[in-house]
C-alpha cells in the first residue's frame, strides 16, 4: 500500500467528529470559535478530588443533573457522572460520562442500556463529549437509541473532562472506562436495567471489541454483546509506510502522537512530528480538538508534518502492537460493522479482523455496507444495529457468519 493511499485512509480516522460538523472551517481560528460555541463549561463535578477516593472501579464520585443547554431530543433527560476507573497500566483514575434517559417511565425492570464509546474528539479536557452541547456525536446513534427506549451511558474516556492524560487509543483504558461506567450510572440512576450491550465507532469500535475480551473474564450476566462500527484494529499496518501528512492527517496525527506520550513516558512527540506538527502541540494538548487542530495546521507544508520513518520508532511500533482489540476471546456476539468505501479504515484489515475474531473462537457477524464511508457507515447501518441489540434484549440466538 502506497504512502499517499495510507495518508488518505488516516487522514479522518478521528472517529466521527466529521459528521457532528461536517462543514469545514476555513481557519484556525474559525474552527476554534465554531468549537468554543459548542463547549460547555466544566462544573465543580469535574474538579474531582485528588487524591482520588479509595475504592474500586465504578465507584461512583458524583453525580449532577445534565446542562440545560444540550441540545437534545425534546424528552430526553441527561445526567453526569464522576467515577473511578482504572487506566492502561492498571491504575485508579477519575473519568467522567453522561447519561441519557428516555422520555417517560422506565418499564419494568428499568431502561435498557446501551453503552455508548465514542470516535475520536481530542486529548484536551474540554473535548469531553459531556461537556459539548450537542454531546458531540449526538445524531450519530446516541439520540436516536434514546428514542427508541434505550438508556444510553456514554463515557468521556479518562482524560477528557477529568484531569488527564487522555491515553488516546490505548484501547484498555477506553474500555475499562466504558465498562466501569455502568455500575456508577447504576448508582445515580436508579431507573437503568441490569442488562446492556455495548456500541462503538470507530476509536469506541476499538474499545468494545477489547471491552468483549475483557467481559470474557469478567463475567457479567448482564452483558449480552457488542456492536462494532468500522474499528481500527491494526494501527501497525496503517502506520508503517506513512510517510507524509496532509492538514487533516496532521491534526490526527497530533493527537495521536500525545496518547502515545501518555501511555509511554519514554515517547518524545518529537520523534514523530516535524515543525509543522509540533508548531500546533500545545494547542492540541490544551484546547483544540480535532477538527480545530486540522484546520490549524491547513496552511503547514506537508513535508513539514512528520519525521521520516516515524512509524518505525519502537515506541510507536510497540503502541500499535500492543493496541491490536484481537489478542484475547471475547464474551458474547459481536456485529462487526464495515462500510466498504471506507478512507479511513480499509475494509481488508476490518475483514482480517473478522477473520482474527473468529479464530479465537468469537460468535461474530461481520456485516458491510457498499459505498458507504466512515461516518456514513453509522447511519446505513442503523436499522440492522437496532434489529440486533432488540434480539439481544429479547434473548434471541445471534446470528453469525464465521464461516
Amino acid at each position: 500500500m502506497s504512502s499517499i493511499r495510507i495518508v488518505v485512509l488516516l487522514a479522518a480516522l478521528i472517529g466521527a467528529c466529521l459528521a457532528a460538523n461536517p462543514a469545514r472551517a476555513v481557519s484556525g481560528a474559525e474552527a476554534l470559535e465554531k468549537q468554543r460555541a459548542d463547549t460547555l463549561p466544566p462544573t465543580a463535578l469535574y474538579q474531582v478530588p485528588d487524591p482520588l477516593p479509595v475504592g474500586p472501579a465504578g465507584t461512583l464520585i458524583g453525580s449532577e443533573p445534565g446542562d440545560t443547554r444540550y441540545q437534545l431530543p425534546a424528552g430526553v433527560r441527561a445526567v453526569r457522572i464522576v467515577y473511578l476507573s482504572r487506566s492502561a497500566s492498571d491504575r485508579a483514575v477519575a473519568a467522567s460520562a453522561v447519561v441519557l434517559l428516555p422520555y417517560g417511565q422506565a418499564p419494568s425492570g428499568g431502561w435498557p442500556v446501551i453503552a455508548w464509546a465514542h470516535g475520536t474528539s481530542g486529548v484536551a479536557r474540554n473535548c469531553a463529549p459531556s461537556l459539548m452541547k450537542d454531546v458531540y456525536y449526538g445524531w450519530e446513534g446516541l439520540f436516536e437509541y434514546t428514542m427508541l427506549g434505550y438508556a444510553v451511558v456514554a463515557p468521556d474516556y479518562a482524560g477528557l473532562g477529568t484531569p488527564g492524560p487522555h491515553q488516546y487509543m490505548s484501547i484498555a483504558a477506553q474500555a475499562q472506562d466504558v465498562i466501569n461506567a455502568l455500575p456508577a450510572a447504576h448508582k445515580a440512576v436508579p431507573e437503568l436495567g441490569s442488562k446492556w450491550v455495548a456500541v462503538g465507532h470507530s476509536q469506541g469500535g476499538a474499545a468494545v471489541l477489547k471491552l468483549s475480551a475483557l467481559e470474557h473474564d469478567l463475567s457479567d450476566s448482564g452483558f449480552l454483546g457488542s456492536v462494532s462500527v468500522a474499528p481500527p484494529t491494526d494501527l501497525y499496518a496503517m502506520w508503517h509506510d506513512f510517510t507524509q501528512g496532509n492538514s487533516e492527517a496532521a491534526g490526527y496525527l497530533d493527537i495521536i502522537a500525545l496518547g502515545i506520550k501518555a501511555a509511554d513516558a519514554s515517547f518524545d512527540p518529537d520523534r514523530m512530528l516535524g515543525p509543522g506538527g509540533l508548531a500546533i502541540l500545545p494547542e492540541v494538548a490544551n484546547e483544540a480538538c480535532v477538527d480545530a487542530a486540522s484546520a490549524l495546521l491547513a496552511d503547514k507544508p506537508s513535508a513539514s508534518l512528520l519525521k521520516p520513518h516515524w512509524a518505525d520508532d519502537p515506541a510507536v511500533v510497540r503502541f500499535a502492537h500492543t493496541n491490536r482489540p484481537y489478542d484475547a476471546p471475547a464474551k458474547g456476539p459481536i456485529l462487526l460493522l464495515q462500510g466498504t468505501a471506507d478512507r479511513t479504515i480499509p475494509e481488508v484489515l476490518t475483514h482480517e479482523a473478522a477473520n482474527h475474531l473468529c479464530k479465537l473462537g468469537d460468535q461474530v457477524q461481520y456485516q458491510t455496507y457498499a459505498g458507504m464511508d466512515h461516518d456514513p457507515v453509522m447511519y446505513a447501518s442503523f436499522r440492522d444495529q437496532i434489529g440486533w441489540i432488540a434480539a439481544r434484549f429479547a434473548g434471541q440466538a445471534a446470528p453469525e457468519n464465521c464461516h
